[in-house]
This record gives C-alpha cells, structure tokens and sequence, in this order.
C-alpha cells in the first residue's frame, strides 16, 4: 500500500507543494479506502518521504527517483 500510496502522490504532484488533505484525496484514489490512505499518509510521514514548508508538503526528491526506478 505504501509503494501505491506514493506512486500516486508521484504522479499527482510531481513537482508541487501540496497541503496534507489533497495528499490522503490523491491516496485515496489510489487504493479506494479513505481510512487506509490516511494510515498510508501517516506511514509515509513518519518515514520522512515528505519535504516541509510550513504548512505544505512536497515529496522527498530521492525516493521519488528510488519509486521511479522501481527500487
């Protein structure tokens, strides 16, 4: 679900700031289930794979290459 998550967030937002409720909508998309998404989101942050701005996010510019390569 993790790689789904993020996979979508990658191709939703590719080089944007984004605040945390367009990133569960964009999850949620991907795998049909809102609850699941904001676990999913919630994993995503506390493993970093965001980078912050105040109130915005935007993904982390390395594992977006590690997505986009398949790693």
């Amino acid at each position: 679900m993790l790689g789904t998550g993020y996979r979508g967030l990658d191709d939703e937002f590719k080089d944007g700031w984004f605040d945390l409720e367009s990133v569960v909508n964009a999850v949620t998309v991907q795998i049909a289930d809102e609850d699941g998404a904001r676990r999913v989101v919630a994993c995503l942050d506390a493993l970093q794979a965001f980078d912050r701005e105040e109130s915005q996010l935007r993904l982390e510019p390395l594992l977006g290459d590690c997505v986009a390569w398949g790693t």
